[in-house]
This record gives structure tokens, C-alpha cells and sequence, in this order.
């Protein structure tokens, strides 16, 4: 390995390092939460993806359609459709959400999204970005939150995933030091930490739950994970009435 080598990588690094450390001031800026009992008309994007995106798609914008037919009349619903997400155009202009496209998306307030082709080296596309984890970075759509119910089994779980941060944020980013050595990364910051973790508190708070179980695996990834865990601790002392415990993802 030679010295180029080492300081290319120097250089990329830095790059990384100076881009989440603006993205942590935008956090720390604060972000402008819609009141959508005030928002009229709420636009709904339909961008429908590609392969079978298109079919489930389909039959997803007709339910949506009908559900929501008296709102639509009245105004206070607008459902418009947004092309160009397919991955022919996305491999055509080598990027994971067209720049066309990333504008109709910031225009809407809600998105009904169809799966999206993820290229994989080796195969007949260009190795470009996931256009999921691109949507959510540019986006900002931190929380994935997904209930979990099954009331015969006495189930009622409510998952809060951070979808800006870990293993997934730079996960395009990784970079090869000569012919045998290649990186990724993994990212943690004390904002993005704490704006999952205190949303997933105020649920259990509001909802009347008594625990909030946190998910990671510090005892291994240390640092990025280790700072998460210190960051549950320290915001669920906030709670009281209200268990935080924490479970390693593999156990």
C-alpha cells in the first residue's frame, strides 16, 4: 500500500467527517413540524418505483383514492403523481433520486413511496445510492415507527428505527485503500440520538406505556452504539413511571 493511497483516504475521510458535522448543525437549527389540522390541502405524492412497485403501487393509490374521496372533493386532499423514480431513469442519470424528482418530493407532505430497484455490484446497473436511504437523508424522515399487534398473543409493540444514522447514513460512501483493504462506516451523532429516542419516550408517555426497551449491540460497536445507550440512560431519567431497559440486537 502505498502513501497516495493512505492520504486519498485521508482526504475522503475529512470530507465524511465535515459533512455530518454540518448535518449536526442543521439538527441542532431545529426542524419545523407540520400541524396537519391546519395544512389545506395536504398533498400526497404517489411515486409508484419500478418492477413490482408499479403494480402494488397501483392498487395502493386506488385504495387511497377511494378512502380518501370525501377530503379530495371538499379540497382538503390533493393526490399528484411523481414519475422518474423507476431505476432506467435513476441508472440514466447515475444518481439515486433525480433532481427533478427530489423537488416534486420536497413539495408534498405526505409520500405513498413504491418499492425501488437497489443496484448491487455485479449486476447490469451502475452501483448508485438506494433511492430509500437517499429519500430519507434528504428528507430528513428520521423515524420509522412500526406497530407490532397481536392481541391474542398479548403483543402490542411499537418500534421507533433511526433511519438517518448508523450503518446506513455514509453506507455509500465507503472507500478501498489500495487493492486489499476496504472501509464503511457507521454514525452516531448526539442529536440524532436523542430526537428517536425522546420521540419514542413521548409515545410511551402519551400512550400510557410503562417500558421502553433500547436496541443496540455496545457491548461490541462501543463507541457509535455506546453513545446511543448513553444517551437512552440519560434522557429516561426524564420518565419517571416509565422502565428503559436495553437488549443486544443478537440475543
Amino acid at each position: 500500500m502505498s502513501n497516495q493511497n493512505i492520504e486519498t483516504a485521508k482526504e475522503k475521510f475529512q470530507k465524511l467527517i465535515e459533512e455530518q458535522l454540518n448535518r449536526i448543525e442543521q439538527m441542532k437549527q431545529g426542524s419545523d413540524w407540520l400541524d396537519f389540522s391546519s395544512l389545506k390541502p395536504i398533498i400526497i405524492g404517489s411515486c409508484w418505483g419500478d418492477g413490482i412497485g408499479e403494480i402494488i403501487s397501483k392498487h395502493a393509490q386506488h385504495v387511497l383514492t377511494e378512502v380518501l374521496k370525501k377530503e379530495t372533493e371538499e379540497g382538503k386532499i390533493q393526490i399528484k403523481d411523481i414519475a422518474g423514480l423507476t431505476i432506467e431513469n435513476r441508472a440514466k442519470q447515475n444518481t439515486a433520486i433525480p433532481e427533478d424528482v427530489l423537488e416534486e418530493l420536497k413539495a408534498c407532505h405526505v409520500i405513498l413511496k413504491g418499492p425501488t430497484t437497489t443496484p448491487q455490484a455485479g449486476d447490469e446497473w451502475p452501483n448508485i445510492e438506494s433511492a430509500n436511504v437517499a429519500m430519507r437523508r434528504y428528507l430528513d424522515l428520521f423515524a420509522n415507527v412500526r406497530p407490532v399487534k397481536i392481541p391474542q398473543e398479548g403483543v402490542d409493540w411499537t418500534f421507533f428505527r433511526e433511519n438517518t444514522e448508523g450503518a446506513y447514513v455514509l453506507g455509500s460512501k465507503g472507500m478501498d485503500i489500495g487493492e486489499d483493504l476496504s472501509f464503511d462506516f457507521k454514525v452516531i451523532t448526539e442529536q440524532g440520538a436523542e430526537r428517536i429516542i425522546r420521540m419514542a419516550f413521548e409515545y410511551a408517555k402519551k400512550n400510557g406505556k410503562q417500558r421502553v426497551t433500547v436496541v443496540t449491540k455496545s457491548n461490541v460497536v462501543k463507541t457509535t452504539d455506546g453513545r446511543f445507550s448513553r444517551v437512552a440512560k440519560r434522557i429516561a431519567q426524564e420518565y419517571k413511571g416509565i422502565e428503559c431497559d436495553e437488549w443486544y440486537i443478537d440475543i
